[in-house]
């Protein structure tokens, strides 16, 4: 498979996680396959996205949101996006620190053990969004997610948005094993625009 097929799913699959939040941030809910896939993607360990992806409709919103971004009427996606640069900041303070991957990788090795519960289950994620705190919440700047007060202070979507979050550091690092870098997303701009209208999803 291309490279810049590798980087597009990739990408998708970032901004899938951060519409997702944006979605639940601002409606209280969210597309529930992407949803599912997502955080699926947290305790699935491969760097090959058509592992971690098994098809393209699983990332349906997430090239939704890619043809928007990458398009001229990019403005409704303005959380989406900034919440997915903010990640790709966050991930690189991540690598720098030994411990907190250690730690993170430990625990996810025991959700993944315990099967007992779906990784959408309010326990599940409510284990992610402990972690996500405990982690990524301790490094600055911290991500800053706005939507409607009533939504987000809902413990559940609370941690299901921080589960989503941890989901989308995932992504990050899947689109850089595949040689993603920020200013790759400038100059391939038109053609991962033209690669996502070529796909169906």
């Amino acid at each position: 498979m291309s490279k810049l097929r590798e980087q597009t799913l990739a990408l998708a699959s970032l901004l899938q996680t951060t519409t997702l939040v944006d979605q639940l941030a601002s409606t209280g809910t969210c597309d529930s396959r992407g949803n599912k896939v997502s955080l699926q993607s947290i305790v699935t360990n491969s760097t090959n996205v058509e592992e971690v992806f098994v098809s393209p409709k699983d990332l349906s919103t997430g090239l939704n949101a890619l043809k928007v971004a990458l398009g001229k009427k990019s403005k409704s996606m303005r959380n989406a996006v900034l919440y997915a640069l903010a990640l790709i900041n966050l991930e690189k303070k991540l690598m720098k620190d030994q411990e907190l991957l250690t730690k993170i990788s430990d625990e996810i090795n025991t959700i993944k053990g315990q099967d007992f519960f779906e990784i959408s289950h309010s326990n599940s994620l409510a284990r992610l969004a402990e972690l996500y705190k405990s982690t990524l919440g301790e490094l600055n700047p911290r991500i800053m997610v706005s939507g409607e007060q009533i939504y987000l202070s809902n413990q559940h979507t609370a941690n299901h948005i921080r589960a989503l979050l941890l989901a989308g550091i995932r992504a990050v690092s899947l689109w850089k094993s595949q040689g993603g870098k920020t200013w790759q997303l400038l100059i391939n701009k038109k053609k991962a625009l033209k690669f996502v209208n070529s796909m169906d999803f």
